[in-house]
């Protein structure tokens, strides 16, 4: 199924010098579905794959059935070990930022889907680029599971100091200094409109991630009136059990102006 759906969807395309490749299919109706795959280590390291970058795609069959909505998946290659800079870049210059921005500006002008009918998805750090780029963009939501959104707080609890540093190009990665790099998310919490419905769902015993990153985002949020749905669970870690295609699917339609709240 996969290698089908790559070979009919899969596109490659060179920008600023640089290859980055996605896999875009359309669904039957006016909503579109932006995936951010997350590191790729932390579903089973499997390095073979990595010759083909339909390893980095591999939520396409869990999402597949939703044929109700068109899907996008980007993947991040670069930074630390080539596994990602959390949509970013190296070395202060944010070039798979920009990437990213053209290949959704390329997307929505294909498709025609505008932002209020658009919601990203993504773990760990596909969470962290659900959740800039939905505010950024002004998109309908974002859906972030177990998300690293102060990407200092991730360097220091989470062991991606490494990932970090190479994005920023200095080690000294919680400096003050860097915030607005390191803390942009929060930064545009508390700037942007409050349009964008948020799904958060949380591991309480999520160290570093839980209680230092996401309640306080839960808080600001809620606090300038923005409208969120956290999804807690007692354990599970830097992992989740609890996101099924069928609770993603609950709150896609939740951030698309429903009232499903499925958790």
């Amino acid at each position: 199924m996969r290698d089908r759906v790559l070979a009919q969807y899969g596109h490659e395309l060179e920008i600023e010098g640089r290859r980055y490749t996605y896999v875009l299919y359309p669904g039957t109706g006016g909503a579109l579905a932006v995936h951010f795959s997350a590191f790729f280590g932390e579903w089973g390291e499997r390095r073979a794959y990595r010759a083909q970058y339909s390893g980095h795609f591999h939520r396409l069959r869990m999402f597949w059935p939703l044929v109700e909505h068109s899907f996008l998946f980007v993947c991040d290659t670069f930074g630390a070990d080539r596994n990602g800079t959390y949509y970013k870049g190296e070395n202060g210059d944010f070039f798979v930022e920009r990437a990213i921005g053209e290949i959704l500006d390329r997307t929505h002008d294909r498709l025609g889907i505008p932002a209020d009918r658009t919601v990203t998805l993504g773990s760990s750090m596909g969470a962290t680029g659900a959740l800039r780029f939905a505010l950024e963009r002004g998109y309908a939501g974002a859906i972030a599971v177990s998300p690293h959104i102060d990407l200092d707080l991730s360097a220091l609890h989470q062991g991606r100091q490494r990932h970090v540093a190479a994005i920023v190009g200095r080690d000294d990665v919680q400096s003050p200094e860097l915030f607005s790099v390191t803390r942009e998310i929060r930064a545009l919490a508390e700037s942007v409109p409050t349009t964008t419905r948020i799904v958060l769902q949380s591991m309480c015993d999520d160290h570093g991630v839980y209680e230092e990153q996401v309640l306080p985002f839960v808080a600001q949020w809620r606090e300038r009136g923005g409208h969120v749905l956290l999804d807690e669970r007692a354990v599970g870690g830097h992992t989740s059990e609890y996101a099924p295609r069928e609770w993603f699917a609950a709150q896609l339609d939740w951030c698309l102006g429903g009232s499903s709240r499925g958790t």
